[in-house]
């Protein structure tokens, strides 16, 4: 049982990674089931074992991808790290995870524009807002982040991360967004002289 269960995940992967190859190279919507299932070589029947039909594969395939690359970036955060060093650890960790992905990541670029993922796409990005809410939440605890919505502040974030994301897919301006996406990061950070100020007004 664990054989045929082993061999099933392979061809899951398979169609999985022949898919992402296809919307990659000809575009989402030129792309069938029948063309997918050739290029695997499997059976058209194999295809819709693992998927309802292209869709489902396709969410599948970019949930996939949001996953691996938030698991990277999580991982590249250190626990004895001011949150905006962090925050800046965990988006320099993402652009690079897009490296790993090969031609996936043309299909995650354009994956935003297309509908039928929108839902999909839309479940990740909610849960990505709750847990940034949550980190800005004990920076401003700490005295990490300027006091604010914390909610507001992880949309807003999370947007600008996002088009941080698409310019370096489009463009190739790694560096340069870097620099932009820092400069905000670094924004977020209390001013130490009215930090100071305010420790001194609490101590009279």
């Amino acid at each position: 049982m664990a054989r045929r269960q082993s061999q099933g995940e392979t061809t899951r992967r398979r169609i999985l990674d022949v898919a992402a190859r296809e919307f990659a190279k000809r575009g989402y919507g030129n792309v069938t089931i029948e063309e997918i299932a050739t290029a695997a070589a499997v059976t058209k029947g194999a295809v819709y074992y693992w998927f309802t039909d292209k869709d489902d594969l396709g969410r599948d395939l970019q949930h996939e991808l949001y996953e691996r690359m938030a698991t990277t970036a999580r991982g590249a955060l250190d626990p004895h790290a001011d949150t905006i060093t962090n925050l800046r650890l965990g988006f320099d960790a993402y652009l690079s995870a897009l490296t790993s992905v090969g031609e996936a990541r043309f299909f995650l670029r354009d994956a935003w524009t297309i509908p039928a993922l929108d839902d999909a796409g839309r479940r990740d990005h909610d849960a990505a807002i709750d847990d940034l809410t949550g980190t800005l939440t004990d920076g401003m605890a700490s005295g990490d982040v300027i006091t604010c919505d914390a909610e507001a502040l992880a949309r807003i974030l999370l947007g600008m991360f996002a088009e941080a994301t698409l310019h370096v897919l489009r463009t190739g301006h790694r560096d340069e967004t870097e620099q932009v996406v820092d400069l905000v990061l670094s924004s977020l950070a209390p001013d130490p002289a009215e930090t100071t100020l305010s420790r001194t007004a609490d101590a009279r």
